[in-house]
């Protein structure tokens, strides 16, 4: 009886030691690494093609995470349906996030939508419950729209959801986006829950086209010093915000401005390396968006034509310190990518008929 306590007691000791630890929202950001904006919840046609295959063929691609969009009531279909993804994610093994596009809100703030936001969440939340601890909560796709000018009223939504989410499992994780399309220059006025910090993480958006604004729009050139500063600029923004509060982020969602049926541009795979390079060295996680660029849904396969550029935002060839800019692993994207606009042209023409049109976005 000695000898097996003695036994028992090391085996307890041993178990200790290799525990798994508690997943925190550091923890958490780090395993979320690069993932996608994905509309299996969002569209019509999003929800009928979904296959859990799907999630298979994301993971192996290196995306690691995504981010389901959704909008609407949370219906039992749709909540069934949402349960189908984040279990496909489970068997996959990539993280599931629902994120709630709640447009009624963000176009009128007032007391009755905030409470719809609230009760979709309640209802998100208990649906759940406990169950699928790696999935997280989006609060709110990207504050915009009225909701720029009512910056009490984001807060207010934020301190109510996330208290009845956590009241419901206090270990989901949880993210709040800050005003103006989600803006690391807002972050500072978020206004953080009391005890949250190890379950709440923020949510934050970059440049979805190029740094600097140029009649409307923002395009890459040919990666000035300036549009290298403002992207820089952006990361380190919310880099100071983590430093000073101790939470985490995440960029919910770029891309690189183009079209799935034309092949990028060497100046677009050299705005996606450069981007995801330095998202990468300051170890912040980020979705790719969408999935319809890159994936699709109907056929089941990657689009070949967009491929390499995937490939380059998720393990982008970067820099090394010392090394001259215009590192040899852009090129190579580039040439890749030329190289697939042929093949990809004569798989379009030849699944199409004579005089109809393809329209996969």
């Amino acid at each position: 009886m000695y000898t097996f306590s003695i036994a028992a007691a090391l085996l307890l000791v041993t178990s200790a030691v290799y525990a798994e630890p508690p997943l925190t929202a550091a923890r958490y950001a780090t395993q979320l690494g690069v993932g996608m904006d994905v509309d299996w919840a969002r569209t019509e046609r999003g929800i009928r093609e979904f296959d859990p295959l799907v999630v298979r063929d994301f993971a192996a691609h290196g995306i690691r995470h995504v981010r389901i969009r959704v909008a609407g009531e949370p219906t039992e279909a749709r909540l069934i349906h949402l349960r189908k993804l984040v279990e496909a994610c489970e068997r996959y093994g990539v993280i599931p996030v629902i994120s709630f596009q709640a447009d009624e809100y963000k176009n009128d703030p007032q007391p009755a939508n905030e409470r719809e936001v609230i009760n979709w969440w309640i209802a998100v939340a208990h649906y759940f419950g406990n169950s699928s601890p790696q999935l997280g909560f989006d609060l709110i796709y990207e504050p915009a729209d009225r909701l720029d000018h009512n910056l009490v009223s984001l807060n207010r939504v934020y301190e109510k959801t996330v208290k009845v989410i956590h009241d419901i499992n206090a270990q989901r994780m949880i993210f709040i986006a800050p005003r103006l399309r989600a803006a690391p220059e807002d972050l500072a006025n978020l206004k953080l829950p009391a005890h949250s910090q190890n379950y709440l993480l923020a949510e934050w958006h970059i440049f979805p086209w190029g740094p600097l604004k140029n009649n409307g729009r923002y395009p890459w050139t040919s990666g000035t010093a300036a549009e290298k500063a403002a992207i820089r600029n952006r990361i380190n923004i919310a880099l100071r915000w983590q430093q000073k509060t101790g939470h985490v982020s995440w960029v919910g969602g770029w891309g690189v401005g183009g079209s799935s049926r034309v092949a990028p541009t060497a100046s677009q795979v050299a705005f996606a390396t450069f981007m995801a390079c330095e998202l990468q060295q300051a170890k912040i996680p980020y979705a790719i968006n969408a999935d319809t660029q890159f994936y699709d849904g109907e056929e089941g396969a990657w689009r070949p034509i967009a491929e390499p550029l995937l490939k380059t935002m998720i393990a982008p060839g970067c820099e090394k310190p010392g090394e001259k800019p215009g590192h040899h692993n852009v090129k190579q994207a580039a040439r890749d990518a030329a190289r697939a606009m042929p093949a990809a042209t004569s798989t379009v023409k030849s699944a199409v008929p004579s005089g109809s049109s393809v329209n996969r976005d």
